[in-house]
């Protein structure tokens, strides 16, 4: 029988644990009971079932009955993992008198708390055998979590400080994510980039708030707030903004989805502001439930304008499908969290920051395959630019050689005529007028030889770069225009050393100026200027060749000289395509800029590759 008993009590010694713990909750549905008061009505507390209450109005009491089981000092620390937690007051009673209370929550200033860290914790220490009972009253705006842990400090540290590392990873991520986000936006202009920059920021923001990281390095209780409620809103505008830069979509595209996205922007921002009022009017974070429904209205509306981008194959469609298809999950799991179908444990503890990292680097790839399509679009476009670039000086050059070829052309038919009448009328000298006229004839038929091949090689595919004197190609346009120049009285002043060399796809440069004086010639003749003029100066600057033209037409008004080169953009009925192909064919072929300003009586281009 011995041997039983102390078999008994050796297995009973193995189960044991050094601390037992009983937890109870009461609900005070009208905030009136004070500790007094609940302390002789702990009967009323029933064992807790389920730790996540979900949101509540009420006051939520919770009793911890603890007993050392053992024969020496415990010290532990009890803790509630989730930072959200507005109010709490800690009561430790022993024989129904108050030993010792806490203040905690993250809705307290830094110098009425007890201690400043990130969740709220306390600890206690009891002596062998001791029995104690804590009192904890709990109020929150967000999701009421009821669960302390009791464990060991060194434990808690541990814990904590690995914590600590996966979010120092986390916004690790989100800064790598920024760079690129901001770099692609300096880069190419377009605003997904800034939108998308902007957006991973507020991600950061809030995800660093929400894990009380903020908080605990003394962040102010009104700025805090700010970035609960406002950073979240913001961030999801600008959710709901992306996708319409992203797939440029236009006024009259999706106007159901653009509706719904705009509504819902409005809305939470009208949720955002009513939380400056929180001091005041308490209870405005409660409208917390129906932030967190337009959200979840805002994401499945992207969520299924995703899907139709996805059919309609627009480009990066998929990446952008995936990204919202995480985010949508993670918006899930947070509803059934908050409304208490979840507990609030474990994976859960970071699924905010898993899904928000996670849509994050999905957008990111997605907009490095939308910076692949527009390289793409980019090498189409200058081919296109070519071809382009091949028609107008064609077409500028052809309207300038008819002008040139008119006398020539003149010139052989008065020679074969008058040889006809020589011959026809019997002429004495027919042998010297036939010889004179023949060599007119195949002088002038050289010259238009010549001016026609001087233009053959603009037809050639392949990339034509030689080292040209610089001078002579520019002299050899104007020589081109020179009968367009004396008919319209337009003097030419033109200053270049005559030795300056350089290796060009010439003839890209030659449209560009052929664009230029068609530009001027067309300001001289709507302005009717009395005395045109065109000033063209070349100089060396270092390993740089500087090009200024410019004109006396009387310059561009302040308000269009910023758009002179957009596409389209004209003031008088022309296409407006000519300046913008200039710039095209100067950054895009020539590897050089060119820059546009008023200038003493007309307009000044600058040049440089």
């Amino acid at each position: 029988m011995k041997f039983f008993i102390l078999f008994f009590i050796f297995i009973t010694s193995i189960f044991a644990h050094d601390l037992d713990v009983v937890e109870k909750y009461f609900v005070d549905t009208n905030h009136s009971l004070n500790i007094e008061e609940i302390i002789k009505h702990k009967d009323n507390f029933i064992p807790i079932k389920e730790y996540n209450l979900g949101m509540t109005k009420s006051s939520v009491w919770v009793k911890i009955n603890l007993k050392n089981n053992t024969k020496q000092n415990l010290r532990k620390r009890i803790n509630n993992k989730i930072a959200g937690i507005n109010l709490i007051d800690v009561f430790l009673v022993k024989d129904n008198q108050i030993t010792k209370t806490y203040k905690l929550g993250n809705l307290r200033e830094h110098n009425n708390r007890e201690n400043n860290f990130r969740t709220s914790y306390f600890d206690i220490e009891l002596q062998p055998l001791e029995k104690t009972e804590i009192f904890i009253k709990q109020k929150t705006y967000g999701t009421m979590d009821i669960r302390w842990d009791i464990i060991n400090i060194k434990d808690f540290e541990t814990y904590y400080f690995f914590q600590g590392l996966i979010y120092a990873f986390f916004t690790g991520v989100l800064l790598v994510m920024i760079v690129l986000g901001f770099t692609l936006y300096f880069i190419f202009k377009k605003k997904h980039f800034l939108i998308y920059s902007l957006f991973t920021i507020s991600i950061g923001i809030f995800q660093l708030t929400v894990a009380g990281f903020l908080y605990q390095l003394g962040l102010s209780l009104d700025l805090n707030k700010f970035f609960i409620f406002f950073i979240p809103a913001f961030s999801m505008i600008l959710f709901g903004l992306f996708p319409l830069y992203f797939f440029n979509i236009q006024k009259n595209e999706c106007r159901i989805t653009q509706t719904i996205i705009k509504t819902s922007i409005v809305l939470l921002t009208v949720f955002a502001f009513t939380q400056f009022f929180y001091r005041s009017y308490p209870d405005v974070l409660y409208y917390l439930k129906f932030y967190v429904y337009i959200i979840f209205i805002l994401m499945l509306t992207i969520l299924i304008f995703s899907i139709r981008m996805f059919f309609l194959k627009k480009d990066g469609s998929i990446f952008y499908l995936l990204a919202n298809s995480v985010y949508f999950f993670f918006a899930g799991l947070y509803m059934l969290v908050s409304f208490g179908i979840l507990k609030y444990e474990g994976f859960l503890y970071y699924f905010l920051s898993v899904g928000a990292i996670g849509q994050d680097v999905v957008l990111a790839i997605g907009l490095i395959y939308s910076v692949y399509v527009m390289r793409k679009r980019n090498e189409k476009n200058i081919e296109l630019l070519g071809e382009y670039s091949k028609l107008s000086f064609i077409g500028q050059t052809m309207i300038n050689i008819s002008h040139q070829w008119k006398e020539p052309i003149n010139n052989i038919y008065s020679s074969i005529t008058y040889i006809e009448a020589a011959r026809e009328f019997k002429d004495k000298n027919i042998d010297t007028i036939i010889d004179n006229n023949l060599k007119i004839i195949k002088e002038t038929t050289s010259y238009l030889k010549e001016t026609a091949l001087g233009q053959l090689h603009f037809y050639k595919e392949e990339k034509n770069i030689e080292e040209v004197e610089f001078c002579e190609e520019i002299n050899y346009v104007i020589k081109l225009m020179e009968n367009e120049f004396l008919k319209k009285d337009i003097k030419i002043s033109f200053d270049c050393n005559d030795k300056i060399k350089i290796k060009i796809e010439k003839n890209y440069f030659l449209n560009v100026l052929m664009i230029l004086f068609e530009n001027s010639l067309k300001a001289f003749e709507r302005r009717k200027i009395k005395s045109p003029k065109i000033r063209i100066l070349v100089k060396e600057i270092e390993t740089k060749l500087e090009i200024i033209f410019e004109d006396n037409a009387g310059g561009v008004s302040k308000d269009f000289i910023e758009k002179i080169f957009e596409k389209n953009f004209s003031e008088s009925s022309s296409t407006g395509i000519g300046l913008y192909l200039a710039k095209e064919i100067v950054s895009q072929k020539l590897k050089g800029q060119i820059t546009a300003e008023n200038r003493n009586e007309g307009l000044s281009f600058k040049i440089v590759i």
